[in-house]
């Protein structure tokens, strides 16, 4: 049973997500170009020495499209991974993204490598988001993958993650729950935010 603390916590932060939706997609209709100059963002701010492995997200609805990052990446001799849902509740995999070789449907409809593709543990983790607060936390869609895959890394070792989406998406507020993980910076068309890291 969830304590009634905790479920008012998670039925405020329903709130906070649709303003977020909206302001996405108002963000994604308003700047087609967007994607592009957050890529420049990325590449000036953060690139990755050769044979680094970077984790990206295959953009679904109104996500700001990482096609342009994965090409600068690629060109900058980085290896680009996908996420991968291998069984719900549990920390992400992410594997190989190979240009010569096709993508599956996933799980939740999102497209990622094939069971073939090689598992790697990223240097770097890029994630989607809803909304971002300026000391670094991070609104989801609410299933808790990206937390419990970041939480896992962080145990394990070093790794960066920063979250990719439009600057519309700072938002100034949101809840925060015990498991939620902050991230290390913040890159959209408008430029590159770095966070001193909370958890």
């Amino acid at each position: 049973m969830i304590p009634p603390l905790a479920l008012n916590l998670i039925n405020f932060k329903k709130v906070f997500r649709e303003r977020a939706k909206q302001a996405r997609r108002l963000a994604k209709q308003s700047q087609p170009n967007a994607a592009r100059f957050a890529a420049t963002h990325f590449m000036t701010h953060l690139e990755p020495p050769e044979g680094s492995a970077v984790a990206l997200y295959h953009p679904k609805g109104d996500e700001l499209d990482t096609a342009p990052l994965a090409e600068a990446l690629a060109q900058a001799g980085a290896a680009v991974l996908l996420p991968v849902v291998e069984k719900k509740g549990a920390p992400l995999v992410f594997r190989l993204f190979e240009i010569d070789k096709g993508l599956i449907k996933g799980a939740y409809g999102i497209m990622e490598p094939g069971p073939d593709a090689p598992v790697m543990r990223p240097d770097m983790v890029v994630t989607p988001l809803l909304a971002v607060r300026p000391d670094g936390a991070r609104l989801g869609m609410g299933g808790g993958y990206y937390d419990r895959t970041l939480e896992k890394l962080r145990s394990e070792g070093d790794v960066v993650a920063i979250g990719y989406g439009y600057a519309a998406q700072m938002m100034e507020r949101f809840p925060v729950e015990p498991q939620d993980q902050f991230l290390d910076g913040f890159v959209s068309e408008q430029g590159f935010t770095r966070f001193e890291r909370r958890r």
